[in-house]
């Protein structure tokens, strides 16, 4: 997730590393995601050196100037790839990556998201049939720790399909939220809230 992040940041203005980091400590993502501003220099360098993003301006010897990046086409390939990833996963806790919605779907098609959205009901709907079988097989030979595990990870499984069609109802709101993001990104200097 980090480097999908650090991707959409790229994707939407040439910026440097701390800039990102400005973003991720005023929006407290830290407490709510698992992007660490301390991980995003390290994450900086490996896109660098995987081609998906290149340094467009350094600071001379001596300067205190911020290397500035921009995303390359490559990266923006990835980009969209790590998106899709990211929107196939399921939701894990309360801290899950995908409640970061507007970096993964700023960068996909709406037909795209919904395709992809769907998929991913479907194959919530058979993990649950399969976990059902499960536990009616087990039937009365289940000991309590079994029957209370199956039952959270059938409520856990249902919370999840509720929470991709909530998605799926509000697409429009939420794709528009997500362009408003984008354009908050384009024209803040996150720079000026130390």
């Amino acid at each position: 997730m980090v480097q999908l992040f650090i991707l959409f940041f790229f994707s939407i203005k040439p910026t440097h590393g701390y800039e990102i980091q400005r973003f991720i400590s005023l929006n407290r993502m830290s407490e709510w995601n698992n992007i660490k501003s301390g991980s995003i220099y390290y994450a900086i360098k490996k896109l660098e050196k995987d081609g998906y993003i290149r340094m467009i301006d350094k600071p001379e010897e001596g300067e205190k100037k911020k290397q500035i990046y921009e995303i390359t086409q490559r990266g923006r390939d990835v980009l969209k790839k790590l998106a899709y990833n990211e929107m196939s996963k399921p939701l894990q806790g309360a801290a899950s990556e995908k409640f970061l919605l507007y970096p993964i779907i700023a960068n996909l098609q709406k037909e795209e998201i919904i395709q992809c959205v769907e998929k991913h009901i479907i194959d919530l709907k058979a993990q649950k049939i399969r976990i059902d079988d499960w536990r009616k097989e087990k039937g009365q030979k289940a000991c309590s720790m079994e029957v209370i595990t199956l039952d959270y990870m059938i409520t856990t499984v249902d919370s999840q399909i509720i929470w991709h069609n909530m998605m799926l109802e509000n697409l429009d709101n939420i794709i528009q939220e997500s362009k408003e993001i984008v354009k908050l990104i384009k024209e803040t200097d996150f720079m000026k809230y130390e």
